[in-house]
């Protein structure tokens, strides 16, 4: 399987983790802040990242988890929680208040310390590929792991110029079919099927 993800550590150590490793040959990770700490740090330090990124992106996600309600009222802790993520104003908020305690932590700095992909990139083993843009709001090319990445010979980081947080990945849509990523993910499947056939 070559598994493609544009969201956080969570789904590449799950996936790592609890699922069958032997069937995972290539993961491919879009835009994914690679140090979680510096990324939080980023996000409620810089301006642009706070203005263009954590504001608005973490009220639409409180917009849809409060459209939700009735999802989180089941228990005192679900509405807790709801009450939590009603007082939020940015992605790191929603971290703090709802994301961290909902999967058992004292507080998103816990939440990021555990998530923080670097620990899992200094010994995977699974062919990883990092594909990050320069100008990233989140994560910028000084926060790249050079270190951990150039350490080990399983984890690739490719870098675009621009493309802001997972822009890169839509370049060429709708004046071609083929995406930068579909491009990328369909170059990987064929150095594979050649490497296996």
């Amino acid at each position: 399987a070559v598994v493609s993800t544009q969201s956080t550590g969570v789904a590449v150590n799950t996936l790592y983790n609890y699922h069958r490793r032997e069937e995972l040959v290539v993961q491919i990770l879009l835009s994914t802040p690679l140090e979680s700490m510096q990324t939080v740090h980023r996000l409620n330090s810089t301006s642009r990242a706070k203005l263009f990124y954590s504001k608005p992106f973490g009220s639409r996600i409180k917009k849809l988890l409060a459209h939700n309600e009735s999802v989180f009222s089941a228990t005192s802790n679900d509405k807790k929680l709801f009450k939590g993520l009603l007082r939020s104003e940015s992605m790191t908020d929603i971290d703090e208040e709802f994301i961290a305690p909902m999967f058992g932590y004292k507080s998103a700095a816990e939440y990021y310390q555990d998530i923080c992909l670097t620990k899992c990139l200094r010994d995977i083993d699974i062919f990883t590929i990092c594909i990050n843009s320069d100008d990233d709001p989140c994560f910028c090319k000084t926060m790249y792991p050079r270190e951990v990445i150039e350490g080990n010979p399983k984890v690739c980081l490719v870098t675009t110029t621009a493309g802001g947080h997972y822009g890169f990945a839509g370049l060429g849509w709708p004046f071609t079919h083929a995406t930068y990523s579909d491009k990328m993910v369909a170059q990987i499947t064929s150095m594979i099927l050649a490497d296996v056939t």
